[in-house]
């Protein structure tokens, strides 16, 4: 049976089958963390940069922008003259009140992000969303092309930004309760699956996680998660080797068109970026981990 799944689906099918958790989802959000960071699950080194006061246009690169969302200690800013109505209102949907929180500071940390690249007040961008729910930069300001995409997980987030490329990225709190070959034997390509059974046990739940985020990163960059069962195209597994489309059913060329990328966030985390042509210079960007900048507070 082919199992057609929208982009976010991993996650909800983990948290379901671990608890029922929730996140906050499609979301979006950037910058914190501290210092660098080594160790790709491709196993190149990767140095998270401390950001510069400013930023030029990603024309030439994909920029990756690491935020923890749960490391604010500041007051909660008043968000009212910053999110648009339709984001406040979904802000007031939530539950669980660190839901709530998580969702607010992305939002807002993603508009400062943008606004910086497109030299326009945070409250100033403004969204399109696709048929498929994929939120884009709209009108005049996507003259530029500028692309991102977001994605978090427990309380830890990535954006990633580029221009006149498509992008995607994903990140997963790896959790042990997971029954992961079960979620594997139903959404997951053959291939997968007789890539994760030969892996140690030891290794095969951070496997799991690395092969789900690649596979959520390419469904999120084409944009058309829908057209593409799980089950017909093939992505590695292996978390500490690299990260490769192997192969999309009905289109051979899909492997040399879309490029995958490991992310490492840190100890219990995956993450996986996916963008379209052949490998580019990627930033890996991050703020000193300190309260949201003093002209959004």
């Amino acid at each position: 049976m082919q199992n057609r799944v929208a982009p976010g689906a991993a996650a909800c099918a983990c948290d379901a089958a671990e608890r029922g958790d929730s996140d906050a989802g499609y979301v979006v959000r950037v910058m914190q963390g501290v210092g660098e960071m080594a160790g790709q699950m491709s196993g190149a080194a990767v140095t998270w940069k401390t950001a510069p006061a400013s930023v030029d246009f990603p024309s030439d690169r994909i920029d990756i922008w690491r935020v923890c969302l749960d490391s604010f200690e500041s007051p909660e800013p008043d968000f009212s003259g910053i999110l648009s109505p339709d984001e406040v209102a979904r802000a007031s949907r939530f539950h669980f009140e660190n839901d709530r929180r998580r969702f607010v500071r992305c939002r807002i940390a993603l508009r400062t992000l943008l606004g910086s690249y497109l030299d326009v007040p945070p409250a100033g961008i403004r969204f399109r969303y696709g048929s498929n729910g994929k939120p884009e930069i709209a009108g005049l300001q996507d003259s530029c092309g500028l692309r991102f995409n977001v994605s978090n997980s427990r309380g830890l987030a990535l954006i990633a930004v580029s221009s006149g490329r498509a992008i995607g990225v994903d990140i997963e709190k790896v959790r042990p309760k997971v029954e992961s070959l079960d979620i594997a034997r139903r959404f997951f390509s053959a291939r997968e699956i007789e890539a994760l059974l030969a892996l140690g046990e030891n290794k095969r739940q951070e496997a799991f996680f690395a092969c789900w985020t690649r596979k959520e990163a390419f469904l999120k960059s084409t944009g058309d998660g829908l057209t593409y069962p799980l089950s017909e195209f093939s992505v590695s597994v292996d978390p500490d080797g690299p990260a490769e489309l192997w192969e999309v059913k009905g289109n051979p060329n899909a492997v040399t068109h879309w490029s995958l990328e490991s992310v490492r966030q840190g100890a219990g985390y995956m993450g996986a970026l996916a963008y379209e042509g052949p490998a580019c210079r990627v930033e890996w960007l991050c703020r000193a981990d300190c309260p949201l900048p003093d002209h959004i507070v």
